[in-house]
Formats: C-alpha cells, structure tokens, sequence
C-alpha cells in the first residue's frame, strides 16, 4: 500500500510539471502557467490534498520543479513551492469544512505570488492613468495607481478558475482512480 500512496504522490508532482509547462504551451504569448496573469491548470491539484495529508509535499514538489523550468529565477524557486506546499497542508486542516478548502490556494497564492512578482519583475500590467470618469477609466486608474492590488486580483481570478474547476475535475478523477489512502476523507468529501 505504501508504494502504491508514493506512487500516486510521485505521480501529481510530475502532474503539475507537465500541466504547468502544456498551459504555456497552449496559450503561446498568454503565458498561461508563469506570471502576473496566471490559469495555472495543476493549482487544481491543491485540492488533493483533501485526500491525503502528504499530497503538499507532492505539490511542493511539483511546484519547485516547475518553477525551476519557468526562469523567473530564485525567489519563485523558493516561494512559490512554499506557498503552495502551506496552502496544500491548509487545503488538509480545513477538509471537513465545507467549502472553505478552496479557499487557501487562492488566498495564499494570490497575495504571496503577487508580492514576490511585484517585487521580482515591477510589474504594473503597463496601465497608465487615463482621464474619464467611466467605470473602465476607475478600474484602468485603480490599476495603475495600485499595481500590487491589480497582480493580486489577477493571480486571484486564475487561481479561482484553477482551484475550483480545476481542482473538482481532479478531486473527481482521483475518487474514481481510487486514489483515496488509508485516513483519507473517502465519500464525505
């Protein structure tokens, strides 16, 4: 049974390299899986971690060797694959509470990957003040005078896609695969 959980753990972690590295593929120019607007496609996988208490290190593991393949150097090297493997273990503490596993990946991703993008690459999404009193002139001068704000709403809104259609879509994968270890959530979840 061990080397069947290892097996499926090892298994998820190459998972989100491959998902990472297709969502760039399929959207060339979108850089779908790095960057400040982000549909990271293997962030689903976080919601594993309702299954079985180990699925954030496969995560970290996972997240770290995308990260090394995506070339934003260093600090998404380090703090990417710690953001991730805390939201995974959060995603775990907070299984039996409906609805609310879904929300760590989200949260600790859009506002931590933000800060550290921000800060590694200056990002602010180009915007420059615009005159006009529309709401599309608001939210263009919002995003121009907030740019961290702007990373973390849009990090934000990939990682709601991510985690929740995603993350269904393999949390129903994973009950049919059988994937659910001894100590897992089983059919309550």
């Amino acid at each position: 049974m061990q080397a069947q959980r290892l097996s499926r753990l090892s298994l998820v972690a190459a998972l989100y390299v491959v998902l990472t590295y297709l969502a760039n593929i399929l959207g060339p120019g979108l850089n779908l899986g790095y960057g400040p607007i982000q549909i990271r496609i293997s962030e689903g996988l976080t919601m594993l971690a309702l299954f079985d208490p180990l699925m954030p290190l496969a995560l970290y593991a996972g997240c770290l060797m995308a990260n090394v393949i995506g070339g934003l150097g260093l600090p998404d090297i380090i703090f990417g694959p710690l953001l991730t493997v805390a939201a995974g273990y959060a995603t775990w503490l907070t299984r039996r509470i409906p609805a609310l596993p879904f929300v760590p990946p989200i949260l600790f991703n859009a506002l931590g990957v933000a800060g550290y993008l921000y800060f590694l690459l200056g990002i602010n999404f180009g915007f420059a003040p615009v005159s006009g009193t529309g709401p599309f002139a608001l939210i263009l001068n919002l995003a121009a005078s907030h740019p961290y704000w702007a990373m973390v709403f849009s990090i934000g809104i990939g990682q709601t896609i991510s985690v929740v259609f995603f993350g269904l879509i393999f949390m129903k994968i994973w009950k049919r695969s059988g994937g659910i270890p001894e100590g897992g959530l089983g059919n309550r979840v």
